[in-house]
């Protein structure tokens, strides 16, 4: 699948951590289950958590940023920035003109009205989900 990638993508893709990419693996395959065979959703799954190449933690501290963030915690620099993984992620991507859908799925806000890629967008947000 990470061939559907252009090249930059690749790279971003490339330069998560392993458990990133796995997870990113499972979402495309999750939503692919749902939409079949669909290269702009793959896009999306396989690159929407690259602002976690920022931060450099295991899954516990990454646990405790996420409960920090979630009770309005001050957080420190790398807790921070992983918080603010999908902003960081999106402006790699529209810094590469990853496709504006893609980008949109990385900041895990919709661009407007989804119109026809509502579907895809549900779908996406569901294999992340799941």
């Amino acid at each position: 699948m990470a061939g559907w990638l252009p090249p930059a993508e690749r790279t971003l893709f490339w330069e998560q951590a392993a458990a990133d990419q796995r997870h990113a693996y499972e979402v495309a395959c999750r939503a692919r289950e749902r939409l079949g065979p669909d290269q702009l959703v793959t896009r999306a799954a396989l690159l929407h958590d690259v602002g976690k190449r920022h931060v450099h933690m295991g899954a516990v501290t990454r646990t405790l940023a996420t409960m920090g963030a979630a009770a309005r915690l001050p957080l420190p620099g790398a807790w921070r920035r992983y918080r603010d993984h999908e902003a960081l992620g999106a402006a790699d991507l529209e810094a590469i003109g990853a496709d504006p859908f893609v980008v949109a799925f990385a900041r895990r806000v919709p661009a407007g009205d989804l119109g026809a890629d509502a579907a895809r967008w549900d779908a996406l947000v569901a294999a992340d989900d799941a």
